[in-house]
Order: structure tokens, then C-alpha cells, then sequence
């Protein structure tokens, strides 16, 4: 027989359920919907170590999903429309790198990593940017272009041509 205190049980049972929630929640947080996303006809993702610098190109005439990696990354899109992350690992490791992203110019979606980031969006008015950590430059090359970020992150990056800022992220 149990000689738990019920304040002790109850206590146990709040905080299992308060580790239950924040465990689904941190698991929400780094799920992004892929929803509008373009098929995925290439993908090149820099696997190698940190510290390396890597460049990447999409493939004209298909999409690409472009994936940068651990250091710093140099990624040019193709014109049919990318999925493009500056950075695709959740770790924020190394604590310092640099991605810089030229889209193509047809309809991106666009992930800036959570260091530093110099992002061209190419003129296509449906592309999307998500800047929700890091800093750097995102130069919106149509004026209809919407860019996704947080209170947060705002003041640390230099917005250019960017006439459409969004705080609420649509998850794509």
C-alpha cells in the first residue's frame, strides 16, 4: 500500500503532465507544413562538417530543395521555384555562421538559418521568406513578397524592398 501523500500524487501527476506538453510543443515548434510547397524533383543538402564553406545550385527547369548545412553556405536556386533553407539542422551549431541565399525567380519558399543570413528573393510576387531568428539582410526583389518573422528577430535584420511583414507564420 501507497503512503504517497495525495498533495505528492497530485504534484507527480501536474508535472508529468506539464513534461508531456512541452515535449509535444518543442516537437510542433520545429515541424514546418509543407503545404504549397513545389514537388520535389532535386535535392542537395550539404552534409559535410562544420567550419567547411559549400556551395549549392539548384538544377534549371526543376524545383530544388536546397539545403544548407553545418557552416557557411552559398545556395543559388533555379528558376521553376525552390524550397530553400539556409540551414536545415534544428541545433543552432556552429554558434556562428553565414548562409547566403540568391533564389531563382519562381515561386520560393525560403528558411533563413538562425545566425547570420543575406537573402535575394528573386522577383517572383509569391515567394515567402521565414526569418524568425538570426540576423543579416533579405533584399525583396517585388514588393509583394511577404516576409514571416518575429518581434524578436526583426531589429537584427536590414529589410530591403520588403513592403510585407508578417508576424503570424502560416507554416510554409
Amino acid at each position: 500500500m501507497s503512503t504517497m501523500h495525495p498533495l505528492s500524487r497530485l504534484r507527480r501527476v501536474f508535472l508529468l503532465a506539464l513534461a508531456s506538453t512541452l515535449v509535444c510543443a518543442a516537437g510542433a515548434a520545429a515541424m514546418t507544413s509543407h503545404a504549397g510547397w513545389p514537388a520535389d524533383q532535386h535535392l542537395i543538402m550539404d552534409k559535410g562538417p562544420a567550419g567547411r564553406a559549400n556551395t549549392l545550385s539548384g538544377v534549371a527547369g526543376m524545383h530544388n530543395y536546397l539545403l544548407g548545412g553545418y557552416g557557411d553556405d552559398t545556395i543559388y536556386g533555379g528558376p521553376a521555384g525552390d524550397v530553400i533553407w539556409g540551414d536545415y539542422h534544428e541545433s543552432g551549431w556552429p554558434s556562428h555562421q553565414t548562409a547566403i541565399i540568391h533564389a531563382g525567380n519562381g515561386k520560393n519558399f525560403i528558411y533563413a538559418n538562425d545566425t547570420v543570413n543575406y537573402v535575394w528573393t528573386g522577383t517572383n510576387p509569391a515567394t515567402v521568406v521565414h526569418a524568425h531568428e538570426g540576423s543579416g539582410a533579405i533584399h525583396c526583389e517585388n514588393p509583394r513578397i511577404v516576409v514571416f518573422t518575429s518581434h524578436h528577430a526583426l531589429p537584427h535584420y536590414s529589410l530591403h524592398g520588403c513592403r510585407h511583414i508578417s508576424f503570424f507564420s502560416v507554416g510554409y
